[in-house]
């Protein structure tokens, strides 16, 4: 049924609910006159107003509304049902159509109450001397007022009713008899007696009761703002306006316990729904009695009261998680009611089992695996830490579950063996509503970007890291983006933007690597490192190579789609270097096997990282006696960290030194961090569709502009990584979180670019200068060992690789002694280990060494001395180093 179909059978109703009630078996009092309530029962609460033949109605314990929400409230059923209900009644006949009582013309009920409170004195008041406030000063009606047929005396109790804002929507009567009734024309929904006026700052809580005496009673049994909702139905529309106007205060529902042997308890039940709609507490008084808070305070006194207050507090919650059946969940503890015959009758035992732990949410990945729970609680600081814990931690003993939960301030859980079943009986069969998908690490995921403790994008509520210990805060945040700006941003020279390009990897479907940052001690690069830290956090997000690959295995997942920052690279054994680099290059961890022999999931990342050194990978992993190849050289780039100017400055930013600069920036580094990465985050997932094409574009045009002429395929791929780097400054600075100029992003990265290239010494591919200076350096080595005279027959080495023929000819400088060396292709092939004999040929002849046959071929064919023709490489006098 739709809401329109709603309407109009609410429409079709109208002038006809006294019959359509009738027929529904609701009975109510004739129009207008006050009665029995259909559902709490009350003798005189219930009038049928039925405005403008809507059926309105109202009840000083169970609220007001519409004759729709009459039926709504009788049988239980949602609104659609009800309407269904009152669809077939309208059906069944054409019902006779009552004329409406018109509604009368508003008044502004806020000067109806001045003038009451302006005759009104100040005095005691019969009604609430009965409830134990003798003496209590109230503001008293100074003449007799007229209500539904009924005398209200002077000097019975006035109580304006207010809304959050402060507005006056009405008033309580209340007689010296106790006889209750609100003043004609007043708004009731959302409005409330304050016992005082509302603070302008939120106050450490607020407590919001039924009746006024009950409120007066309660402020006297726990502190903060009290409010008395006047009936038990608009203890929701209460709750609801305070939380809009203090969205983080807690609120406590002190409801009446209207307790009736086998019917219902229309005080818990609103009392209930208040809390559940803003994630508030309720308390109700204890035991199979009816009675409201200042009943059980007159009956058992001012102590028991209050202890019995603050062991009834029970959280409702947002998340509205049903409790398995015996668990009780209070301010102060999880209890379990366990239930123990004794001598032939059943008694309650409270087992305590820990401090307030709440299950909020059931987890599990996109893939429907890996399920969890949600779990929240306050630490001993009373600040609120929560944890997505996998299930699998409620597999053994649940001893690792506790470690966490403690070590994570949940201060008190219980030694004994039967509270420590109960806690993982409480956490596996709670039945929270909400629905959160989990993630096993930090960075992409879809639209939103996980970090420990936030998740930006659209959809972040749904979305939460989980793990099997609550990890701690890599991404720490200290000062704002404008103070980082001011005390490190300016100062930075190009370095620090690896931290920005880190999360673009994905959007421009690059692979992640790294840049070494190399030169002699104390020329600046630790300095560059933390100023490229603090993008995304503090002195604890950088640390050393002095890990093993494994510990770096953990820590690269835990920087996915972020910068990954390591000091010096000679604290690692060179033996390892080059593996660690690759590792965290590729994104991929080690393969292992579990206990089932099955291979376990491997650790994945994507990320950029920052390395220094006072040597290069290459130099360090020569030193243990290892080589690196080619590719490594992309992967990770070695820059030159001495500017030719101040170390690794290319200006002192009016510093006398660059020590002095080096200081400063230790200091800034120190003081303001993280927030830039986190705005950056929020700038990306705002208008992810729309920066994507621009970083797209920024790349395709830097990288054009970047790159070298002639540039082989490894110098290509290079280049992508600094335009990478240009592209995310230059985003960053139009997003205003740099304080740079525009093109400096792009000036710093040709700057960095030009030292590689100059420090490389070529633009080639790295394997192919190395296959030539291996092809010249045996020739330079070997010429006269390896190679047989040509012309001397006694001249034939026993491991000789070809000929070499000495003829005088001609060349620039005259005639002279020209050198050509024949070489066979076992020979070539001894030559070129390692390579590609055939690629490394093709590289020869394209400098000039190899002389192609007639035909274009590589290879020749000759008669070497003393043999028959066969094909033989040529070279000149050129190969030699």
């Amino acid at each position: 049924m739709t809401t329109q179909t709603v309407t109009q059978i609410s429409a079709a109703a109208r002038g006809k609910w006294p019959v359509i009630l009738q027929m529904l078996r609701i009975d109510v009092p004739e129009n207008g006159r006050h009665g029995p309530c259909p559902k709490c029962g009350g003798k005189d609460r219930f009038r049928l107003d039925d405005l403008d033949g809507r059926g309105t109605w109202i009840c000083s314990q169970c609220g007001n509304g519409d004759g729709l929400d009459l039926v709504k409230l009788m049988t239980g059923y949602g609104v659609r049902k009800a309407a269904q209900e009152v669809a077939q009644v309208l059906n069944v006949q054409e019902l006779p159509v009552k004329p409406a009582r018109q509604k009368a013309p508003k008044r502004d009920m806020s000067l109806t109450v001045a003038a009451l409170m302006k005759e009104s004195h100040t005095g005691e008041s019969p009604y609430l001397n009965g409830k134990g406030f003798a003496g209590y000063p109230a503001s008293l009606t100074g003449s007799v007022q007229h209500i539904s047929g009924k005398d209200f005396p002077a000097g019975s109790l006035l109580l304006p009713l207010t809304t959050n804002a402060g507005a006056v929507t009405g008033a309580q009567l209340i007689a010296p008899t106790g006889e209750k009734s609100i003043l004609p024309g007043s708004t009731m929904k959302g409005a409330f007696v304050a016992l005082s006026p509302l603070p302008s700052e939120p106050p450490v809580q607020v407590v919001i009761t039924e009746g006024y005496a009950t409120a007066l009673t309660v402020s006297q049994l726990t502190a903060g703002c009290v409010v008395a909702a006047i009936s038990a139905g608009n203890l929701p529309n209460v709750a609801q306006s305070l939380r809009a106007r203090w969205p983080e205060v807690k609120i406590i529902i002190a409801g009446d316990n209207d307790f009736q042997d086998g019917g219902e308890n229309p005080g818990r039940s609103f009392a209930e729904r208040a809390a559940k709609a803003v994630g508030g507490w309720m308390t109700l008084p204890p035991g199979e009695i009816k009675a409201d808070w200042n009943d059980f305070h007159r009956e058992h006194g001012i102590t028991r009261a209050r202890e019995a207050f603050r062991n009834g507090l029970v959280l409702c919650g947002e998340g509205r998680t049903q409790l398995p059946h015996g668990f009780r969940l209070t301010q102060e503890y999880l209890w379990y009611e366990k239930q123990v015959q004794r001598n032939g009758e059943t008694e309650i035992q409270n087992v305590k089992i820990c401090n307030p732990l709440r299950v909020t949410a059931i987890t599990c990945d996109a893939d429907g695996g890996n399920f969890g729970r949600l779990l929240e609680w306050e630490d001993t600081w009373g600040e609120r830490r929560r944890w997505a814990m996998p299930m699998e931690m409620l597999s053994g003993s649940g001893e690792e579950l506790r470690r966490v939960l403690l070590v994570n301030g949940l201060s008190y859980i219980s030694t004994t063996g039967e509270a420590r079943a109960r806690l993982m009986e409480y956490i596996s069969l709670c039945k929270p509503e909400r629905r959160v998908t989990c993630v096993s690490r930090t960075g992409w995921h879809g639209q939103v970007y996980v970090l420990q403790d936030e998740v930006s994008g659209e959809g972040a509520e749904g979305v939460i890291l989980q793990t099997t210990s609550v990890q701690g805060r890599d991404f720490r945040v200290s000062g704002t983006t404008e103070e980082w700006r001011e005390h490190v941003s300016r100062y930075c020279t190009g370095n620090s933007r690896v931290a920005f390009a880190a999360p673009l990897l994905r959007l421009v479907g690059m692979d992640g690597g790294g840049y070494h940052l190399k030169g002699e001690s104390t020329d600046g690069k630790t300095t560059t490192m933390k100023a490229a830290t603090s993008v995304c956090g503090g002195p604890d997000y950088w640390q050393t190579w002095r890990a093993t690959g494994n510990a770096l295995e953990g820590c690269a997942s835990r920087r996915n789609d972020a910068a990954m920052m390591l000091d010096e690279i000679r604290e690692v054994d060179g033996r390892e270097a080059g593996n660690i680099a690759y590792m965290l290059a590729n994104g991929q961890g080690k393969g292992r096997a579990g206990t089932d022999g099955e291979l376990r999931t491997r650790k994945q990342w994507r990320l950029l990282f920052f390395s220094t050194g006072e040597l290069s990978l290459t130099e360090h992993a020569a030193k243990a006696g290892e080589r690196t190849f080619a590719g490594m050289e992309v992967r990770m780039i070695q820059i030159p960290s001495d500017s030719g100017k101040f170390g690794v400055f290319e200006e002192l930013h009016g510093f006398d030194s660059g020590k002095a600069l080096a200081e400063h920036l230790e200091w800034a580094t120190s003081s303001y961090y993280g927030s830039p990465f986190r705005e950056w985050l929020k700038a990306l997932t705002a208008d992810l569709n729309g920066l994507t094409a621009q970083a797209k574009s920024l790349m395709k045009e830097y990288t054009a502009a970047l790159t070298p002429k002639d540039a082989g395929n490894q110098v290509g791929r290079a280049v992508n990584r600094f335009a990478l780097v240009a592209m995310a400054g230059e985003l960053a600075t139009r997003l205003g979180i740099t304080g740079w100029p525009e093109g400096e992003a792009l000036r710093a990265t040709r700057v960095c670019l030009n030292a590689w290239l100059k420090d490389r010494g070529h633009t080639a591919n790295q394997e192919d200068i190395a296959a030539l200076e291996q092809v010249r350096s045996f020739f330079t080595a070997n010429q006269y060992s390896r190679f047989a005279d040509w012309h001397d027959e006694r001249n034939r080495p026993g491991n000789m690789v070809g000929w070499r023929r000495v003829e005088k000819g001609s060349t620039a400088q005259g005639t002279e002694a020209v050198t050509t060396f024949y070489v066979m292709p076992s020979g070539w092939k001894e030559i070129c280990r390692g390579f590609d004999p055939r690629k490394v040929a093709r590289l020869c002849a394209d400098r000039g060494y190899l002389l192609p046959s007639t035909d274009g071929k590589l290879q020749t064919t000759i008669r070497p001395p003393e043999m028959n023709p066969r094909r033989l490489y040529v070279f000149n006098s050129e190969v030699p180093g």
